[in-house]
């Protein structure tokens, strides 16, 4: 799909790092405190069984494939455990769409007037990783609604650390360090409710020379609401024309 990767949290390169197979064993060395934050928070997010959550995020200039400039966007997203997810952002660019329903993955273009569709079957975790792995294509902050969230965050994590506490809009969180091969993330998690406040990725150094950055802030988390088939639909509009999803070479 042409202009696939505004639907991205991550770009394609950093989430493969991080969404990978459910299964893989980490070897991740963290000390003790950022240990017990990450489990606190992974453990409460596995166990909702539904979750809405908004979130708003700034991107550096080049930090997603094809865009140039810095580009600001706002959504929600609701999901509904184990395979059911919808996204809907606002972006500097025009509003979109992101459905999964447990076959199918569906990406609306509300700007252009175009949507395009890939089969995706099983769980939130294997159509995220699948779909990211063969087109690129993440759901926004995927890597923390799947329903195995620390093996996801953890894949190809060679060390983390607590980096002190910090407040995140109000809400005093344990800051968290990680290092993988080519990336460098942070995490900020409430202190207080264990819920994910802020996440923030420095991406390798471009070309240019210039470090690429993405920082996402969560908010108005809601666990075990009550999700309809109506929150979970994405609608394809009038007029609106197909385009085929093109895989990564």
């Amino acid at each position: 799909m042409k202009r696939t990767e505004s639907f991205y949290l991550i770009p394609a390169i950093a989430a493969l790092a991080l969404i990978t197979s459910c299964t893989s064993p980490s070897s991740a060395v963290l000390d003790d405190r950022t240990e017990a934050a990450l489990t606190a928070m992974c453990d409460k997010l596995a166990a909702a069984k539904t979750i809405r959550v908004s979130s708003s995020r700034r991107s550096s200039p080049g930090f997603q494939a094809g865009i140039p400039f810095a580009e600001t966007a706002k959504g929600s997203i609701v999901v509904r455990r184990p395979d059911q997810l919808a996204a809907r952002v606002k972006t500097s660019e025009g509003g979109r769409e992101i459905g999964f329903d447990g076959k199918q993955l569906m990406l609306v273009d509300l700007a252009e007037g175009t949507h395009s569709s890939a089969e995706a079957m099983g769980d939130i975790d294997r159509a995220v990783s699948g779909v990211q792995a063969l087109y690129g294509v993440t759901p926004p902050v995927a890597e923390l609604l799947v329903n195995r969230p620390k093996a996801h965050l953890l894949s190809g994590v060679k060390t983390g650390k607590h980096l002190g506490t910090e407040s995140v809009e109000g809400v005093v969180c344990d800051r968290l360090g990680f290092e993988q091969e080519g990336l460098s993330w942070q995490l900020w998690v409430a202190s207080g409710d264990k819920l994910p406040r802020r996440i923030s990725f420095d991406y390798p150094k471009g070309k240019d020379g210039k470090l690429r950055t993405l920082t996402a802030t969560l908010s108005e988390w809601k666990i075990d609401s009550v999700v309809s088939d109506a929150d979970l639909k994405v609608t394809v509009p009038s007029g609106s024309r197909a385009l085929e999803m093109i895989s990564l070479p």
